[in-house]
């Protein structure tokens, strides 16, 4: 039974010493005496380096001791350190702060005054010094050269007498527009016949995005510009915008039918309306005399003049036209292309023609094939006004029954069609149409309808009287007038037993709300919102022709998805509002918005109805800081900040609390305990990052709602170098019961000699080793002796110990010249197994002698050790 015990202990203590050979992990994390070591260093750092001005107390110093491999190291005892400012009267540090025992760092405050500008900030541990720069608030005085002036304008067209806003930005390259951080001021050029700024500069405000002005039409119409010059940067653009009116500026004419007989007393219908500077349809706001005149005075001019003594031809106050039913004897006026033109003082002249034939044709005559009907109508009105419509009887020419004198075909030897003289309906090509008259009126009266006019949207245009062709002509006259809305309508005729003809007519409201236009500040088709999600616009009336419209009543539209209510007021043209969008996500690729305009209230006019869709664009991002992006896996507790800024990396102030998202890629490397608040009135807050004690690499993401996220790169490592061990003096063979003496040597991992370092040694029981323990001198070196009792081989378990240093391990087998002995279970009462442990284990040990690596001295086996 106490042999069983005894070698059930054998087996034991042999196992025990097999696993002294095994790697072992154990790095731990350890203070250091920085009197003991002199290749340390501080580091000074400050998070964030960009903060806001103004008197505050800002806690974003710290200050690590690192370790020669750049890893942060805690000290074993307190630590003073010395800090100063470069310029006290911005930015003052405390004189001295304590890096207290067994602390990862040391953090202080700065406290800022008024005051802009950068600040060096200097902290120093012995000779050890380390310093950073900070910028207090912005003293920039100049702009980026990589930046575009914008001139932004909703339409490039304006009327008389009106009001557009404007507005001028910055933009980078990319299209991101920037935030202004200081005053910057953008001078106006115009051409003041036309239209005038509300200003002549512009200021975009520090902080703000843009600036916004109007420009004011006068009563002149032409082409003007508009430039804009940021001239310390050397930066402008310019704008063309058309100013018109739909005041009249000049006159014209229609004079219906085309082709009338000369064998027969005739009449003319003559219509004479105004136009605008586009050439647009409108209403006088003043009466205008017209004076009418003809290129053949002896029959036409003369009978005009008559007219105009006997009444004044007037386009009255508010009306579009004047029609003049004329009397004329052509009896002896058959020609092509008679001009009847007419002129008015400021408005110019405006002409038109007509033509005769010579022989009249009756209705019933029996040349007459096919009968047809034509109709004539200006094709241009405005709203709200009153114009006419002239249908005409006419007979449609068949060139197979043209015969001469003789009752021959007529060949037809007249190549100039244009200046042919019509003398009857043989002379047209096939197809035309000629004159002809009745014998009787055709008229509409009650059920008989030999006659009628009608409209194809009488809400457009209504006939105001059919009119009627009288016995012995060939044409008559209805009048019609258009409504408040703008659009084409077909105006038809029909005759009974003739035909029937049908015309277009536009009706023109140049001055008619076509659009309740939004308008980004930021570009026309880029929407900018702050982290809130609250954006600027401009919805503005547009007009028919693309001009902003001055409203006669105030006027409500409801923007969605923002559901904000916008109203134009009474006498203007646009309205700015601020509204709020909960929708707003920042993605990699472009955000759309699509914002839908609807008008409401009592009468709302729904085909105003308008969408727009805009690309998203944020103003403001995240940044996370790290004050040391190289941390110690062992320093649990480390620090991280996250700070909003603007895209050109100025802090912003919220308004409100920001609650950040903030994760860690590797959690098995660091952690993020909890997200980050951002509280108002900081544009900064700090959260805490735990390491696991696992050497690796991770990222820290920080987002939030609003803003666009980013990211930083951290790494964990050891602060502690390994001690290597190196031995010398060592014969290849040592002989048994004689002392040897073996010089060892403790160097770091860049080869670097440790004074004063403990070195353990453990024999296997085959050898003794005098002293055990032994410290290193100052080149590294320690000299034991060592006796070999047994052979073949004996071997010494090495540690190596010194402060701030990771131990090192290594084992020395030394071969001895001994009688060789056979190993086997059964001299040492050991189990069949442990000869194969033991096997094993030489094996082990014979690949880390090969492997072991020597310092111009003979060479030891290393031990394999995982490193913590």
């Amino acid at each position: 039974m106490v042999k069983q015990k005894m070698t059930q202990k054998k087996s034991l203590l042999f196992v025990l010493s097999l696993l002294i050979l095994l790697p072992v992990n154990l790095q731990t994390a350890s203070a250091q005496n920085l009197d003991s070591i002199s290749d340390y260093s501080i580091m000074l750092t400050m998070s964030p380096l960009h903060i806001e001005e103004g008197i505050h107390n800002h806690q974003i110093g710290f200050v690590y001791i690192l370790s020669k491999s750049g890893i942060p190291i805690i000290s074993s005892k307190d630590v003073s350190i010395s800090l100063s400012s470069n310029n006290p009267q911005l930015a003052s540090v405390p004189e001295t702060i304590i890096l207290k025992a067994n602390q990862e760092h040391a953090s202080f405050n700065i406290s800022t005054l008024s005051g802009t500008g950068e600040v060096t900030i200097t902290a120093t541990l012995g000779t050890k010094t380390s310093f950073q720069k900070i910028q207090i608030g912005n003293s920039e005085d100049h702009l980026p050269d990589d930046l575009i002036l914008e001139l932004n304008l909703p339409t490039d067209e304006m009327h008389v007498n009106s009001k557009m806003p404007f507005t001028v930005y910055l933009r980078t390259s990319d299209g991101f527009v920037i935030r202004a951080p200081f005053d910057i001021i953008v001078d106006l050029e115009y051409e003041k016949s036309l239209a005038i700024p509300n200003s002549d500069i512009l200021t975009i405000k520090k902080g703000q995005y843009y600036a916004w002005g109007t420009l004011d039409s006068n009563e002149k119409v032409g082409n003007t510009f508009l430039r804009a010059l940021q001239k310390d940067s050397g930066l402008d653009t310019a704008k063309s915008v058309k100013i018109s009116s739909t005041l009249p500026t000049s006159l014209a004419i229609n004079v219906f039918p085309k082709l009338i007989s000369t064998d027969v007393k005739k009449q003319l219908d003559v219509f004479v309306n105004v136009v605008d500077s586009d050439g647009n349809p409108t209403v006088t706001p003043e009466d205008i005399t017209l004076n009418f005149f003809s290129n053949d005075q002896h029959t036409v001019g003369n009978k005009l003049d008559e007219t105009m003594k006997k009444i004044k031809p007037i386009i009255k106050k508010g009306q579009f036209g004047y029609y003049l039913r004329q009397n004329l004897d052509l009896s002896n006026l058959l020609s092509n292309d008679i001009v009847i033109g007419v002129s008015a003082e400021g408005y110019g002249i405006a002409t038109d023609t007509f033509s005769t034939v010579e022989k009249s044709l009756n209705i019933d005559n029996k040349k007459i094939i096919e009968k047809d009907v034509q109709l004539f109508i200006p094709e241009r009105m405005p709203s709200n006004a009153t114009s006419i419509v002239t249908y005409q009887l006419s007979a449609v020419e068949n060139d197979d029954d043209d015969v001469d004198e003789n009752g021959d075909p007529l060949i037809d030897q007249t190549s100039d069609t244009e200046n042919k003289i019509i003398h009857s309906i043989d002379d047209l090509d096939d197809g035309e149409l000629y004159p002809i008259q009745t014998n009787e009126n055709y008229y509409a009266d009650g059920y008989v309808k030999k006659l009628n006019v009608i409209s194809g949207d009488n809400n457009l245009v209504s006939i105001k009287n059919i009119g009627k062709i009288e016995s012995g002509n060939s044409f008559g006259t209805a009048i019609i007038t258009s409504g408040q809305k703008s659009g084409s309508v077909l105006i038809s005729a029909s005759i009974q037993g003739v035909g029937s003809d049908s015309a277009l007519t536009e009706v023109v409201n140049t001055l008619e709300q076509k659009e309740a236009r939004i308008f980004s500040p930021t570009g026309q088709d880029t929407i900018l919102f702050d982290r809130e999600g609250n954006f600027d616009v401009f919805l503005i009336a547009i007009d028919s022709q693309d001009r902003p419209k001055i409203l006669k009543h105030d006027s409500k539209y409801l923007i969605t998805p923002t559901n904000g209510i916008v109203e134009i007021k009474k006498d203007t043209t646009f309205a700015f509002a601020r509204l709020h969008s909960d929708s707003f996500t920042i993605a990699e690729e472009k955000n759309n918005l699509e914002l839908n305009v609807i008008p409401i209230g009592e009468g709302a006019d729904l085909s105003l109805e308008t969408t727009k869709t805009f690309v998203t664009q944020p103003s403001s991002k995240i940044l996370v800081y790290l004050p040391a992006d190289k941390i110690n896996a062992n320093h649990k507790n480390n620090i991280g900040i996250i700070q909003l800024v603007d895209l050109q990396g100025n802090p912003i102030i919220p308004s409100f609390d920001v609650k950040s998202k903030i994760t860690s890629s590797k959690e098995n490397v660091v952690q993020v305990i909890y997200d980050a608040v951002i509280p108002s009135g900081l544009s900064y807050a700090t959260f805490p990052i735990q390491t696991r004690g696992i050497v690796g690499d991770s990222v820290i993401s920080a987002s939030a709602k609003g803003v666009i996220g980013t990211e930083s790169d951290i790494s964990t490592g050891s602060s502690l170098t390994k001690l290597k061990i190196y031995a010398s003096g060592i014969d290849q063979i040592i002989p048994v019961d004689k002392q040897v003496e073996i010089k060892l040597f403790i160097d770091d991992e860049n080869a670097e000699s440790v004074p004063g370092a403990s070195i353990k040694i453990t024999t296997d029981g085959n050898s003794q080793v005098t002293p055990n323990i032994v410290r290193t001198n100052s080149d590294g070196s320690a000299v034991v002796s060592v006796t070999a009792t047994n052979g073949p081989n004996i071997s010494l378990n090495l540690i190596a110990t010194a402060e701030g240093y990771s131990e090192g391990k290594d084992t020395l087998t030394i071969n001895v010249d001994a009688p060789d002995k056979t190993l086997n279970a059964v001299d040492l009462e050991l189990p069949e197994w442990i000869v194969y442990v033991v096997i094993a284990a030489i094996l082990l040990i014979g690949v880390l002698v090969v492997l072991f690596l020597k310092k111009s001295k003979t060479p030891i086996e290393e031990e394999w050790e995982e490193d913590i």
